[in-house]
């Protein structure tokens, strides 16, 4: 009994001795003074500026860099001897370190700025919080801005990936999945996807747009996307067939909320004159439904949208109707209608030489409501081309080719208005004139009755 009586009161000491060693080596708080937080981004690929790798990587929080390692000869440990530099973030299970000492700083839960810090590279949310948004927010500079309602950097390159994050970020069932869960153990496209989306509703940016350039380098390098070609209907379908292959639950949330059925009777014709006609019929799910625009001829530079050819939503609606166009073999009937009910205008020929130039630029009318059979809609989400003119050979932008831009506009329910994005500006529009655009997708919303 006595032998195990010393033994513990040993175990004790060791263990007192422990802490006091652990506390000795707490770091100088003095070096969270030089953290600048205006010098972080937390969108770029995370990789070591020096030895180009992604594994074990740190952001200085004092110049914004990421380098590799902790230990001796370890580019963040050199360079926080040769700039002076001390504190520094592990990216992958956010913890923070002091160097060159080597410290873990504790309890940094307890401290507001590393919070914060650790907020901007990866948001959490409670159901509380979701109750509360959209909100008005502001950035480090003091700049308001509406989460979820945000722009984006690079917007030449990547700007049809903003329009499809967005759209995402908008449908609430798929939303709140996204910023209510943690996906480190759910594969690299899915945790990716998730912080895009988390990013993109933070009430605490650091600035008040977002890049997702990483994100689509990643989807590139790794997930074999093919940039060739895409626009925000492609990688749109691309995203749900991604998401659906990764997530059986997000998978179930997909299909319930964005997925139609439209049966589709195919008429042939019998070989025999007086005999009667063939019938195929099959039932096909959709994410996106394409709507056919008239036909189109390209009008002569000058022509402004008051002499372009308009047409109602309703009336390209009305080949869905179960009834026969007699100059068509099929007929088409919505059979299943999803919560979310997206459109797509199509609007480019691409066996085109010039795609652009020679696109539908019909005008579709619509308004904010909708019937579709039984169900009454609310529209959403309304992403339109826009174009932007490229130089000559010879430099004269007149002459050149044009490409597409792709601006996005969001209703903003809480506050009954609509939002337009384009590049990192964001700009309020009048519900009655989002019809002038060349309109390519819309995102519309069951109403309940």
């Amino acid at each position: 009994m006595e032998i195990d009586n010393k033994r513990r009161h040993s175990e004790d000491e060791l263990k007192q001795e422990t802490v006091k060693r652990v506390k000795s080596q707490e770091p100088n708080y003095a070096y969270l003074e030089t953290v600048i937080r205006e010098k972080l981004d937390f969108d770029s690929e995370k990789i070591c500026c020096v030895t180009l790798s992604s594994l074990n990587v740190y952001c200085c929080l004092v110049c914004g860099h990421y380098y590799q390692g902790r230990h001796e000869k370890s580019p963040a440990f050199i360079h926080s001897i040769n700039e002076n530099h001390h504190v520094f973030l592990n990216l992958t299970n956010l913890k923070f370190y002091i160097l060159p000492q080597n410290i873990q700083i504790l309890h940094e839960d307890k401290v507001q700025l590393l919070n914060g810090i650790k907020y901007a590279l990866y948001p959490t949310y409670s159901v509380k919080d979701l109750q509360s948004f959209p909100k008005q927010c502001f950035d480090l500079s003091n700049r308001a801005y509406l989460n979820g309602f945000i722009g984006f950097t690079n917007t030449t390159t990547y700007d049809y990936a903003h329009s499809a994050l967005l759209l995402i970020s908008h449908m609430k069932p798929l939303r709140d999945y996204f910023l209510l869960n943690n996906f480190d153990n759910q594969g690299e496209f899915i945790k990716r996807l998730s912080i895009c989306i988390k990013k993109i509703w933070s009430p605490k940016l650091f600035k008040h747009y977002l890049s997702v350039d990483d994100f689509v380098t990643y989807l590139k390098v790794k997930e074999g996307l093919n940039l060739r070609l895409v626009d925000p209907r492609v990688f749109l379908l691309w995203l749900f067939n991604r998401i659906c292959s990764s997530s059986k639950q997000l998978k179930s949330i997909s299909n319930k909320s964005c997925k139609g059925k439209v049966k589709i009777v195919e008429i042939g014709k019998d070989p025999k004159d007086d005999g009667p006609a063939t019938t195929k019929i099959n039932v096909k799910p959709f994410w996106v439904l394409t709507l056919t625009l008239p036909e189109f001829s390209p009008f002569k530079d000058g022509n402004t949208v008051d002499n372009l050819p308009q047409i109602n939503i309703s009336q390209l609606l009305s080949k869905f109707s179960d009834i026969r166009d007699p100059s068509a073999n099929n007929i088409f009937k919505l059979t299943h209608l999803p919560q979310f009910l997206i459109f797509h205008f199509n609007r480019f020929d691409h066996s085109s030489e010039h795609p652009v130039k020679s696109r539908n630029q019909t005008i579709v009318e619509f308004s904010g409501e909708l019937k579709v059979l039984y169900a009454n809609y609310r529209l959403k989400a309304n992403v339109i081309h826009t174009v932007i003119k490229l130089p000559s050979t010879d430099g004269n932008t007149s002459d050149g080719d044009e490409r597409s831009h792709w601006v996005t506009q969001l209703y903003d329910g809480k506050n009954d208005k609509w939002i337009e994005i384009d590049g990192i500006n964001t700009t309020e529009r009048e519900a009655e004139l989002l019809f002038l655009g060349e309109t390519f997708i819309q995102v519309w919303e069951k109403q309940e009755p």
